[in-house]
């Protein structure tokens, strides 16, 4: 004897719901379009000063944008030292660290600390912080990893890496980064 229809419905109804909440459904990325909405504010997170983070700030630059869980911070050491090393124009490139703090064992307030004196030597990053895995539900970024996105300056996602990038792929990076700078016009000579 099998189950009532009921029960079977309310059985595929959770399972389905499941599978949605696991793949990242809401908003997966993808290359040439917008990404979804994803603010962060209030209990989701925010910005060091508690005001909101949104990627739409951005816009007019090509936007780096490194997700990152605080015990994964270091699968993005080499992507982060050669595009310092490129010296990147900043009225043309910028960029966000967002940090996932659910992703961590680590004491909210250690990771606060650790962020405002990252703030200071980088004063043209903005530092924010997502307490509830917002971007990994809304982004379908990988949660308890290293992640990195590249949006040009109307917003479209360019590119996106989740977890460690390899020395090809950084290569690559700075040379996409590099395709989509904006090259002012040569000045007339006189």
């Amino acid at each position: 004897m099998g189950r009532p229809p009921l029960f079977q419905f309310m059985g595929l109804l959770i399972a389905f719901s499941m599978m949605i909440s696991r793949t990242g459904f809401a908003g997966e990325l993808k290359v040439g379009s917008l990404p979804p909405e994803a603010k962060l504010d209030g209990e989701d997170g925010g910005k060091l000063d508690g005001t909101v983070w949104d990627y739409k700030n951005h816009f007019g630059k090509i936007h780096l944008i490194f997700y990152v869980d605080p015990d994964e911070k270091g699968d993005g050491e080499e992507l982060e030292d050669e595009l310092k090393a490129q010296k990147f124009p900043l009225d043309q490139v910028g960029s966000s660290a967002v940090v996932n703090m659910k992703a961590t064992a680590l004491p909210n307030f250690m990771i606060g600390m650790t962020l405002s004196s990252k703030q200071k030597k980088f004063p043209s990053t903005t530092y924010a912080k997502d307490f509830t895995k917002h971007m990994v539900g809304e982004w379908g970024l990988k949660d308890d990893a290293y992640n990195f996105i590249i949006l040009n300056q109307k917003g479209e996602l360019l590119y996106r890496k989740l977890g460690k990038p390899t020395p090809d792929e950084i290569r690559a990076i700075i040379e996409l980064i590099k395709k989509n700078l904006v090259v002012a016009a040569e000045k007339p000579k006189i």
